[in-house]
């Protein structure tokens, strides 16, 4: 070879390299290695085999019209030919007389007619790994390829090799925007069918949180309000995660959704009802386990149906504990399946309590479980609602550590405050009666959410109320009293009616405590338990107004 056909060869390669920079995609970059192969090597035909997608066949692409004109590209059986050997030997064959040889896979040249000669075939190699082969046969004005053909032609290969490799991490790229895209719209949809953090109801309220072990994940749970006295909720786990389990999740809550109108007094029921159609529209083996919670304010009472998924933990105002109803088959599964539901008293104060099993089943850095025992212990009493959940995921949290979430954690908890207390108490203000004021006041304090000390502190001040309106408003005299209470805007609000004689409220004046006489300390305790404190004297009596902001759990 001449030194100006060597530079010509050289400037073909520099002019390929930019070319094959500007391919965006497979198909192009074959089409633009087909037009400069032949100008590369000088060959009569140049065969470009890639592995097949769906097998371990070599598919053929080359410049010969013979073949690439054809609407399916042939292939060439997994290792057979030449192509198959340095595919998997991963070096290059340089053979003089093909027909002569063994290895050659005659079929398709046969087919076409085709006859090759001299050929040679180099493996394109990204380290250990091949991409494919590159051939180029019966070199033109020459008998065989010679060693400046094989060193130009594996340098054709590495442009193609890199150009490959290229478009490969576009591809890898582009796919995971896209799925970042699909995974960020599943999270969005998911996110739309999954209640706000708090639920707030006349006789309860839903704590709940969630934390997906991925972006999108299987977990899910419900609330929803049935008539003005029951709630139906409900925490479960799809099979899988991603994607599909989102869909599936979305798919359930939407056949939920339609069917709790036809909840009637049994929840065992209802949820054989929602297992049949489950098991219907669930497809390739899926299923959830859920448990599910059907409180009832008018009659205190809660119904508990388990299928496939951990019970409830109860807290009964002192401890907290495991129920143990019994447990069915998760849902989807089998549709002649048939579920029943057990009872338990609800009253005020109580607080349940249901998990996924990321959260029970979670493992630290050791491999240790935490088991539904030991999340039960992480559970503290005489917290409110909001204080409760927040320390036993803190506690969680710390026992995972730096631990991967396996699966997804949620938990849901029902804190119940039952139907309110009667909104009236029609008494006669007389020391025997105290007792009666202070077991109304009791009652409101507890509904409103307040910790048992601040309980104690509402009640001492209604009390003092009550009694300056003996000493001071009827003279120690028994007469009439009315007490009212009602939760508005964020408060709880007492009205205290007696029919005394009005007093000036402009001579009301809480003593400084450092004063250490005897008596007038009842109207400072009343300032300082409550937010607000109005006196409204009338023609006949004083309306004595208390009010106490809520707790942030129970506003």
């Amino acid at each position: 070879m001449s030194p100006e056909e060597q530079i010509q060869r050289y400037k073909c390669l520099l002019e390929t390299a930019r070319c094959f920079g500007r391919a965006m995609d497979v198909g192009t970059l074959i089409d633009e290695i087909l037009d400069r192969s032949k100008e590369v090597i000088h060959a009569q035909a140049c065969t470009l085999l890639l592995p097949s997608t769906d097998s371990e066949d070599l598919v053929l692409h080359s410049t010969d019209p013979r073949l690439s004109a054809r609407r399916e590209p042939l292939k060439v059986p997994a290792g057979q030919g030449f192509a198959g050997f340095v595919f998997k030997n991963r070096e290059t064959l340089n053979i003089a007389d093909a027909q002569a040889d063994p290895r050659h896979y005659q079929p398709i040249g046969q087919e076409v007619g085709i006859k090759t000669r001299a050929i040679i075939t180099i493996p394109l190699l990204d380290g250990a790994r091949c991409l494919g082969v590159l051939q180029a046969l019966n070199p033109q004005q020459r008998d065989r390829f010679d060693s400046e053909d094989q060193e130009i032609f594996e340098g054709f290969g590495g442009l193609i090799v890199n150009a490959l490799l290229r478009i490969e991490a576009q591809r890898r790229e582009i796919d995971r925007a896209q799925a970042a895209q699909e995974l960020q719209l599943a999270r969005e949809i998911q996110d739309s069918f999954l209640p706000a953090g708090v639920q707030a109801f006349p006789f309860a309220r839903i704590h709940l949180q969630y934390s997906p072990a991925r972006l999108v994940g299987g977990d899910f749970y419900f609330v929803h309000a049935i008539g003005a006295d029951r709630l139906l909720m409900g925490l479960g786990d799809v099979t899988g995660k991603g994607v599909p389990a989102a869909l599936t999740m979305a798919r359930a809550t939407a056949i939920i959704q339609a069917l709790v109108a036809q909840i009637g007094a049994d929840l065992g029921e209802w949820v054989t009802l929602l297992n049949r159609e489950l098991a219907r529209d669930l497809k390739a083996g899926r299923f959830i386990g859920m448990t599910f919670l059907l409180a009832d304010a008018a009659a205190s009472a809660l119904q508990i149906c388990a299928a496939g998924q951990f019970p409830p933990f109860h807290f009964d105002g002192e401890q907290w504990s495991q129920s143990n109803p019994s447990n069915h088959l998760p849902l989807g599964i089998l549709a002649e399946a048939s579920y029943q539901a057990e009872k338990r008293e609800l009253k005020p104060g109580a607080r349940w309590v249901l998990v996924s099993d990321g959260i029970t089943e979670a493992r630290n850095r050791r491999g240790e479980e935490l088991t539904p025992a030991g999340f039960l212990a992480m559970l503290p009493a005489g917290e409110d609602a909001t204080n409760t959940i927040d320390q036993a995921m803190r506690a969680w949290r710390k026992f995972v550590g730096s631990a991967p979430n396996h699966d997804d954690a949620s938990v849901l908890l029902l804190d119940w405050r039952g139907l309110p207390p009667p909104a009236e108490l029609n008494t006669t203000c007389c020391p025997e009666n105290l007792s009666l004021g202070r077991d109304f006041v009791e009652r409101w304090a507890s509904y409103g959410g307040y910790p048992d000390v601040v309980i104690g502190q509402i009640v001492l001040a209604c009390d003092e109320a009550v009694s300056n309106i003996f000493r001071h408003g009827y003279g120690k005299k028994p007469g009439p009293l009315t007490f009212e209470a009602k939760i508005a805007e964020a408060s709880l609000c007492f009205r205290i009616t007696d029919e005394a004689k009005p007093i000036d409220a402009s001579k009301i004046k809480a003593r400084d405590p450092a004063d250490v006489r005897p008596g007038g300390l009842g109207t400072f305790i009343i300032s300082q338990v409550f937010d607000e404190v109005t006196y409204q004297p009338h023609e006949i009596g004083t309306v004595l107004t208390l009010r106490k902001k809520l707790p942030a759990s129970a506003a």
